[in-house]
This record gives C-alpha cells, sequence and structure tokens, in this order.
C-alpha cells in the first residue's frame, strides 16, 4: 500500500512540475533575418520585445535591418531595408495553453540605396493590424501563427506568419520564423529571453 502512495504522490508531483503554461509576453529576442524582396534577398538581424502591462493588454515592438548588394542595370548597388513597429496589444486566453491576440500598431519602414558614393532613402509611414494565435503545444513547445494588414502610404499588404519556439529553460528560448507577404518573404532564427 505504501508503495502505490508513494508511486502516486510521485507521479502529481511530476505532473505539476511539467504541466503545460499558458504563453508568455514579458519577453526580448534577437534574431538573424533573410529577407527577400521581389527576388533580391537581404539578410541582416532584428530585435523585439512584449511587455504585459496588466493581465490583458501589452505593448509590443521591434526594429529589423537587412542590407546586401544587389544587381541593378548590372550594377552593385547597397541596399538597406529598415522596418520599425511599435504597437499596443490585447491578449486573451482561450484555452489553459493558447492565447487569441490582437495589436494595432505603427509602422515604419526605410529603404535606402548606395552607388558609388551616391545614396538615396525613402521612408514611408502607416499602421497595421493583426490577429494571431500562440499555443504550448508541451512545456517545451510553442506554435504562433498570425495574420497582419498594413497599410503605408496608401498602398496595403497582407501578412502571413508562423513561428516554433523551443524552451530550453524558463527564461531562455530559441525559435525559427518564417512570414509571407505580396512583395517580402523571412525566414528568421531567433534567441528569445523571458522575463
Amino acid at each position: 500500500m505504501k508503495k502505490v502512495v508513494l508511486a502516486s504522490a510521485l507521479l502529481l508531483s511530476l505532473g505539476t512540475a511539467h504541466a503545460v503554461e499558458s504563453p508568455r509576453w514579458d519577453y526580448a529576442s534577437i534574431s538573424y533575418q533573410s529577407v527577400d524582396i521581389d527576388g533580391d534577398k537581404l539578410t541582416g538581424f532584428a530585435i523585439s520585445g512584449s511587455k504585459l502591462l496588466n493581465k490583458d493588454f501589452f505593448i509590443a515592438g521591434s526594429y529589423g535591418n537587412a542590407s546586401d548588394d544587389v544587381k541593378i542595370y548590372n550594377s552593385r548597388v547597397d541596399v538597406d531595408f529598415n522596418t520599425l513597429s511599435l504597437g499596443l496589444g490585447y491578449r486573451s486566453a482561450i484555452s489553459q495553453t493558447t492565447d487569441l491576440f490582437g495589436v494595432i500598431s505603427y509602422e515604419d519602414m526605410e529603404v535606402e540605396a548606395s552607388y558609388q558614393g551616391n545614396s538615396e532613402s525613402e521612408s514611408e509611414n502607416g499602421y497595421g493590424l493583426a490577429l494571431g494565435v500562440r499555443s504550448m503545444l508541451s512545456e517545451k513547445i510553442e506554435l504562433s501563427g498570425s495574420i497582419k494588414y498594413i497599410d503605408i502610404a496608401d498602398e496595403t499588404e497582407t501578412a502571413f506568419g508562423v513561428t516554433a519556439l523551443y524552451n530550453f529553460t524558463e527564461q531562455f528560448s530559441a525559435g525559427v520564423g518564417f512570414s509571407k507577404s505580396d512583395d517580402v518573404d523571412a525566414i528568421s532564427v531567433s534567441a528569445v529571453y523571458f522575463f
């Protein structure tokens, strides 16, 4: 009888220690990214983060830079592509392990091209609306997916994104992501710190 009670207590304690929680919203991340803009490949980095303001509202932000030499009319041109997004979001638990979220954001995009000491840049801003879901498949694995509508300078773009995270510890995770829109596709590898 003692063995059954001890085994049951051990199983219960293991179940409690490894219970799957809901997604965490207080984090900072840094990513390596490869961006394809109309067939031209750029590489660079991105930083992003999110912080809960209360139980449901959060702020989110990201900055990305990708650059490379691009061939234009048989000449090599240095191209920098910068993005900035700052937003206010709302999350709602739809189960113990899954959150639905929405974000309204300020969006800024800048493209700078340099050739033989001359440079030109163009910057436009607008707004974005995003809707997505984040779900803990297990204690170690989180999947998320989103759709984002962006309106910048009277041009609109719809992007779809998916991300998978693997939790090495309670505070550190690594992930891969993919996003696709009409003109821009991006692949990223990220390191995430939860606080």
